[in-house]
């Protein structure tokens, strides 16, 4: 993820409006108060302050940022109590654009604290200074263009962790392993699976209890597809000319390959035997809609598991357990 500070502040400021009346450029001054217990007298004066959302805190005050963290609770706290629960829905889905990281109206805070760190951690936030060339306004030129017939030869390689386009390599985002992002179990997909667990089981399972559940492993595996495919997100978004639509148009052949086996009547409540149904029959799909196909190697049967997951997310897919066979198109 190479996301800028300041990029990251731009979003807090369009939902930002708390009880003492920060907005505009004092929004930098607040974010910094509530992620640090230090008093940087460095941004003492508000010409300071503006000059954040430009380049971001000098190295000196990013080190004693970082060396004096409040925690996430302190940040995630304060934006749940004065940030609209409509104001957090916007900002978490802007900012998952921004990065690709999944997150809800209820995980955005801790989620945002978790970006802002690191991109200082990072040193992201020099990245758009005026005397240096931001890599995240990438022109279309030096992004690929997956139409079919402008290469001959479009792969990811993932030992590398890029994609070599006729000979040219394109670096994309770090593969994702089981620890490296920690799913948020609050997130729409989970609690889908949770409800299936539920009705499978002799107890109600939720986010509290799934770990002590005879269905750990089953959430386990659920995670790591789910992984997959938010890691396939992520490292296209900034690397693939048209990415977005291309995107919807994959999950829309998605939804349309697996519609049929989700409303299969014979399922009745059984959740878990419709979702095992339905990553049977995701991974036969061609899935031809979108160019996103012409990348070689890249989308596999995990990843496209992962995709009936994002459907949850996205509301296509309401639950695997309640299914509403008035919906079918």
């Amino acid at each position: 993820m190479d996301v800028c500070f300041n990029q990251i502040l731009g979003i807090l400021k369009k939902y930002w409006a708390d009880k003492d009346g920060t907005a505009g450029y004092d929004v930098a001054r607040k974010v910094i108060s509530l992620i640090t217990t230090e008093k940087l007298q460095e941004f003492k004066s508000d010409t300071t302050y503006k000059t954040i959302f430009a380049t971001g805190p000098s190295k000196i005050a990013t080190a004693r940022i970082l060396n004096n963290l409040a925690g996430v609770n302190k940040f995630a706290d304060y934006i749940e109590e004065n940030i609209s629960e409509d104001g957090r829905s916007n900002l978490a889905q802007d900012l998952k654009k921004l990065t690709g990281v999944p997150m809800d109206r209820g995980t955005v805070g801790r989620v945002c604290y978790n970006l802002l760190v690191d991109s200082l951690k990072a040193g992201n936030h020099l990245k758009n200074n005026k005397n240096k060339k931001s890599p995240l306004k990438k022109s279309e030129e030096k992004k690929i263009d997956v139409r079919s017939g402008i290469h001959q030869y479009i792969s990811y390689v993932r030992d590398k962790e890029e994609i070599e386009v006729d000979g040219v390599s394109f670096k994309v985002s770090a593969h994702l392993m089981n620890d490296e992002l920690e799913v948020v179990r609050t997130l729409p997909y989970c609690h889908a699976l949770f409800e299936a667990y539920s009705a499978k089981g002799k107890q109600k399972i939720t986010a509290e209890n799934i770990e002590d559940s005879e269905y750990k492993s089953y959430f386990e595996r659920e995670k790591e597809w789910f992984n997959e495919a938010a890691w396939y997100e992520r490292s296209l978004r900034d690397t693939v000319v048209d990415f977005d639509n291309q995107y919807d148009l994959l999950k829309q052949d998605v939804y349309e390959g697996i519609e049929p086996v989700y409303h299969d009547e014979d399922f009745g409540t059984d959740g878990m035997k419709r979702l095992k149904k339905v990553h049977q029959q995701v991974v036969v799909l061609q899935l031809d809609r979108s160019n996103l196909k012409n990348i070689d190697n890249i989308l596999g049967n995990d990843t496209k598991k992962g995709l009936c997951h994002v459907l949850v997310n996205d509301g296509k897919i309401k639950s695997w357990v309640k299914v509403d066979y008035d919906e079918v198109i």
